[in-house]
């Protein structure tokens, strides 16, 4: 019996691989550029979810919650991450008792930064609905004290989160009194709702 199963030859090989070369070479810078985009848009989407979450504690459990940026209360903002606690005695301050939840740790995203860009680097003057884009400090977090009070009566301190990535790009996440949330988007020329 004859075996007529046939590999492949050498040119074969060496035109496959030129043409996966050819279409890699093509793909991968348009593929470096996107990722920060997506990685941008997933960090957002993330701490959304992460503040529809602490409003729902703080609601059902009926005390309050803070989804905070500065978990010592210095005014400064943690190493890199925020943190979801309820306030058990209503002092405003983490105590022991109280157990804190990271939500997310930002030194572990690549590309996405918790700032607003300076006028002086290209950003944008105003943030969404006219609003100063440096309120707070000029550290990408406009809430009182770096951190979101969360009411049992579903209510909410207001102010902004920027997030900016290496492309240029700006996502603000608003909050209303209401507990109602923005998202808003800075391309480099303008606003617009996300």
């Amino acid at each position: 019996m004859k075996n007529n199963k046939r590999g492949a030859t050498l040119s074969e090989i060496i035109i496959s691989l030129a043409v996966v070369g050819v279409v890699t070479a093509v793909g991968l810078p348009k593929l470096v550029k996107i990722i920060p985009n997506y990685r941008l848009t997933g960090t957002a989407r993330s701490l959304v979810v992460h503040i529809h979450r602490a409003k729902l504690k703080a609601v059902q459990q009926g005390s309050i919650y803070y989804f905070d940026f500065d978990l010592d209360g210095d005014g400064n903002l943690e190493s890199g991450g925020c943190f979801l606690w309820g306030d058990r005695n209503g002092n405003r301050r983490k105590e022991l008792l109280e157990k804190s939840d990271m939500v997310m740790d930002f030194e572990t995203l690549a590309n996405v930064h918790l700032q607003p860009y300076p006028r002086k680097l290209g950003g944008p003057k105003r943030g969404p609905n006219n609003t100063k884009i440096d309120a707070g400090g000029g550290d990408g977090v406009s809430f009182n004290q770096n951190r979101i009070k969360f009411n049992p009566n579903g209510t909410c301190s207001t102010g902004t989160i920027y997030l900016h990535n290496s492309n240029g790009r700006t996502l603000a996440i608003r909050l209303r009194f209401n507990g109602l949330t923005q998202l808003w988007m800075h391309d480099g020329t303008k606003w617009e709702r996300w």
